[in-house]
């Protein structure tokens, strides 16, 4: 979307054009109200957001477009985590003929449920938001749902239901070039395997979401990818590798000026004193 392209600065010139006074242009129409209200929040801009929300749901009971009405109360059940707007919106989206539409609205559905830990309910609407998605080929909606019930079936202890979903995940995020996202994925299933011993197939895990994550300069998933394979040589008895990338990790935090976590120097403490017989 444009929005995306715009700087903080543009951001705020486009909001104050748009506003008048107390009140908004008057040649603003819905869509462009929630399209505002996104960009409102992108640069912290929570109040402002929540009036353009709010506006957007006037001027489209007014128009009495039901789609645009179900999608601004979709877009407050989001923002402001208000159930009774996404109640509100649900027979709106019943009759409504939009799939992009009624996919946001089972997403939206399984999100609420997810946070009121109402995890049938959650697994249901999120099943019915993937297929949609899939219809529709909205692979990074696709990619977002695959992650919540790839996380849901790992909570419920599904790991094997759980790795396929978030390898799916990941195939979908490499087709989309989202180089972090598939560090964060791969770190996942390489725990997964972990948590099986599987200590052969989590290593390779781990090794390719090193390699991006290095590649990316993505601080945050070398971290978690070395802690990982340390683990992994831990497992393996091998201190003398897992030394060497926790000691990498303790380099890393050193160079960007940021305090070494406890558990990584604690860890760190045990192994000098198992390698050196606590001399």
């Amino acid at each position: 979307m444009a929005d995306k392209s715009l700087t903080p600065e543009q951001a705020h010139h486009l909001l104050d054009l748009m506003s008048k006074g107390e009140g908004f242009d008057e040649g603003m129409d819905a869509g462009v109200a929630l399209t505002l209200a996104d960009i409102a929040l992108q640069i912290d801009q929570p109040d402002r957001a929540e009036a353009l929300i709010t506006h957007a749901i006037q001027l489209a009971k007014d128009s009495e477009d039901n789609d645009q009405l179900a999608w601004a109360l979709l877009t407050k059940a989001r923002i402001v985590n208000d159930g009774d707007a996404l109640k509100e919106a649900e027979d709106l989206v019943a009759v409504s003929e939009d799939d992009w539409l009624r996919s946001a609205y089972n997403n939206q559905c399984g999100i609420h449920a997810l946070e009121s830990r109402d995890i049938p309910t959650a697994k249901s609407a999120f099943a019915q938001s993937l297929a949609l998605k899939e219809a529709l080929e909205d692979k990074v909606g696709q990619a977002n749902t695959l992650y919540n019930l790839g996380e849901i079936a790992r909570e419920e202890g599904d790991l094997e239901q759980s790795k396929e979903f978030h390898a799916r995940c990941v195939d979908l995020l490499d087709e989309l070039e989202d180089r972090k996202g598939m560090v964060n994925g791969l770190a996942i299933l390489g725990h997964l395997e972990a948590v099986e011993s599987n200590i052969d197939s989590a290593i390779v895990h781990y090794e390719a979401a090193l390699e991006i994550a290095e590649a990316e300069v993505d601080f945050e998933g070398t971290v978690v990818a070395r802690w990982g394979l340390a683990e992994m040589a831990r497992a393996r008895e091998d201190q003398d590798l897992e030394l060497q990338h926790l000691s990498q990790v303790m380099t890393g935090f050193m160079q960007l000026g940021r305090p070494t976590p406890d558990p990584i120097k604690d860890r760190l403490n045990e192994l000098a004193d198992s390698i050196h017989g606590g001399n």
